[in-house]
């Protein structure tokens, strides 16, 4: 019985290792009447474990989305569920879970917009120019590890490519909420929509983000460009038309029709970054002790209008964004929101300001039908990097005369009253730490 045992054992053994082998080297067996392994293709088997690298690309990709606000969500999500729990109790809970959906798109947005400001026109500490060791009176340049423009943060793909129609740039699948379609528009100070028919009628012309960075948050392409037009021992760059003629109107040729969110940007603030750049080049000069007629011929050639045209006006620049969020499964509707945001100069990180909205969703209730809200929207604060940490939404359902006023607190706390017909009939919190309570008050 025992040699049994042990040739039963060896075989499974061995029958373990040979699946084991094949699962690591993906070897399939032919095909036959029996069920394929999940390895393979066509497999209707699945693995009785989750896909790490599966598991990996889901947190990448709804990284704005913190622990505390899944496991908010989830617990809403399972009460909702609930068919015990109260009508006015579950409409609370819908209230507190669509705005939280709506805070997950509002932090991706406002942390989108950011990365924008982050880019910056700089040099390091190392020259920007040196002198060979020619005897010649004109100069030699070259440009050894300079950033000219560089960029600290990742910036969304949808803000470095061709605008919609619309001017509606949509957030990438993942990057927020379930259930939600967010996408942003950005708004000049004269309230004009960014969009393709904007930048066509005003004729903006820029060098574009890749042209200008090589693709690289390194940006070391203008500072190949540069080099390539600076030709060591030229005698024309003794004059400004000389300047003129081999540098910037050779950088400007390298001008296209602005597409995309981040070539308006750049162009918004294009004299800053021509600014910062011609700076450096003269300080760099001046501090070598190159003659005065290559010094006063850089000063008097057009160091300006080769990196963008036409002149932008501050009329011109980055001024609100709205954000429209289309809501689809048990809660439908759309829902408008909009700020104020502006990049005052080159490289700061935006200032954000208040954030108002309104929608209209339907909430359909399994049992009681649906419930359609109005909603105002009221945040009235936020953090250094846009993050909304309080305000007011107000959700009023005039077919069945029901309002929720529900407040976000800094805690990250949120209460919700119901009234129905003018009287409050139940209150749901929602601690820091996401823990849910309900209070009856028709009893």
């Amino acid at each position: 019985m025992k040699n049994i045992i042990k040739i039963i054992g060896g075989g499974v053994g061995i029958l373990v290792i040979i699946v084991t082998a094949m699962a690591m080297l993906n070897i399939c067996p032919p095909q036959g009447p029996w069920a394929q392994p999940p390895w393979c293709p066509g497999s209707s088997m699945s693995w009785p474990f989750s896909d790490p690298e599966e598991q990996s690309a889901t947190v990448e990709e709804d990284s704005i989305t913190t622990e505390d606000e899944e496991a908010q969500t989830n617990e809403i999500e399972d009460f909702l569920l609930d068919e015990d729990i109260s009508e006015n109790e579950r409409l609370a809970r819908v209230a507190i879970g669509l705005v939280q959906d709506l805070t997950s798109v509002n932090t991706y947005f406002n942390g989108a917009a950011s990365s924008i400001g982050e880019v910056q026109a700089s040099h390091q500490a190392n020259k920007l120019f040196h002198v060979s060791n020619s005897h010649s009176k004109v100069m030699a340049l070259s440009l050894p590890g300079i950033n000219l423009l560089q960029v600290d943060s990742q910036i969304p793909q949808g803000f470095l490519d061709p605008l919609p129609e619309s001017g509606f740039i949509p957030a990438p699948a993942g990057a927020c909420a379930i259930g939600a379609s967010p996408s942003a528009s950005f708004l000049t100070q004269d309230g004009e929509n960014i969009t393709p028919e904007l930048l066509a009628e005003n004729d903006i012309q820029v060098i574009g983000f890749d042209e200008l960075t090589g693709g690289s948050i390194e940006g070391r392409q203008l500072e190949s460009t540069i080099t390539s037009l600076i030709t060591p021992g030229d005698p024309d760059l003794l004059t400004p038309d000389g300047w003129n003629q081999k540098v910037w109107s050779k950088l400007a040729e390298n001008q296209t029709g602005a597409a995309s969110l981040m070539d308006y940007h750049l162009w918004s603030v294009s004299e800053q970054i021509e600014a910062v750049i011609v700076e450096s080049m003269g300080a760099r000069m001046e501090s070598m002790g190159l003659p005065d007629q290559i010094m006063s011929a850089f000063r008097a050639s057009q160091t300006s209008g080769w990196y963008a045209s036409p002149a932008p006006e501050d009329a011109y620049k980055i001024s609100a964004m709205e954000i429209e969020a289309v809501f689809s499964g048990a809660t439908e509707g759309t829902i408008y929101e909009k700020r104020d945001f502006s990049i005052p100069t080159l490289g700061e990180m935006p200032q954000f300001g208040p954030m108002v909205g309104e929608g209209s969703v339907v909430y359909h209730d399994p049992d009681s039908g649906d419930y359609p809200f109005d909603l105002e929207i009221d945040w009235t604060k936020w953090d250094e990097l846009g993050r909304v940490t309080e305000g007011e939404i107000i959700f009023t359902d005039q077919e069945h005369d029901v309002v929720i006023e529900l407040s976000v607190k800094e805690d990250n706390s949120r209460i919700a009253h119901v009234f129905r017909q003018g009287i409050k009939v139940g209150i749901v919190n929602v601690d820091s730490s996401g823990m849910i309570s309900y209070e009856d008050l028709t009893e």
